[in-house]
């Protein structure tokens, strides 16, 4: 039941990142974001509370530097942004919360090669996805994007996993 609810919070989570960049409220995502970050972080045990805290804003400082990169190099393009917005930040710490305990892709902690083909192909359609909504653009010529978002993505979900906290709740 946790991993199912961990599923809907992700999705629900990334679809009020990219759906409020596509409508022009690049605030709605941030605000939602942190509201669920906030429900996940009071459901944990107050004992493990500061770690996932800690490993949520690594993710998210992760997420600023990958996301930038990505938009310097043209793999991602949004008008006027030279570094990575608060709407596509905040899908890091929420996609990041998916990763914890009872969370839905918490099953790929021990399986790196899985967690690697996961998001060498989740990744890409998740970004594409944005992109036909309107939140950016991929660069061109997409192939292109789509592999370099592959390449990235086949390293970032497992490393996500080798910030998690090593305490088990």
């Amino acid at each position: 039941m946790r991993a199912a609810l961990s599923f809907v919070t992700l999705q629900t989570g990334w679809f009020a990142c990219v759906l409020g960049a596509a409508k022009g409220w690049p605030w709605l995502g941030p605000v939602f974001v942190a509201a669920l970050l906030f429900v996940h972080l009071r459901r944990r045990p107050a004992h493990a509370r500061r770690a996932e805290a800690a490993m949520l804003a690594l993710s998210t400082l992760m997420g600023f530097a990958i996301d930038t990169a990505l938009l310097q190099a043209g793999t991602l393009v949004l008008p006027g942004a030279s570094v990575s917005p608060p709407w596509l930040v905040a899908l890091w710490p929420n996609f990041a919360a998916a990763t914890a305990a009872g969370g839905s892709l918490r099953s790929f902690a021990r399986r790196p090669v899985a967690a690697a083909l996961l998001g060498a192909v989740a990744a890409p359609l998740a970004y594409d996805g944005g992109s036909r909504m309107g939140a950016m653009t991929l660069g061109e010529p997409r192939a292109t994007s789509w592999l370099t978002l592959a390449v990235v993505w086949l390293f970032v979900l497992p490393g996500v996993f080798l910030v998690r906290p090593a305490r088990r709740w």
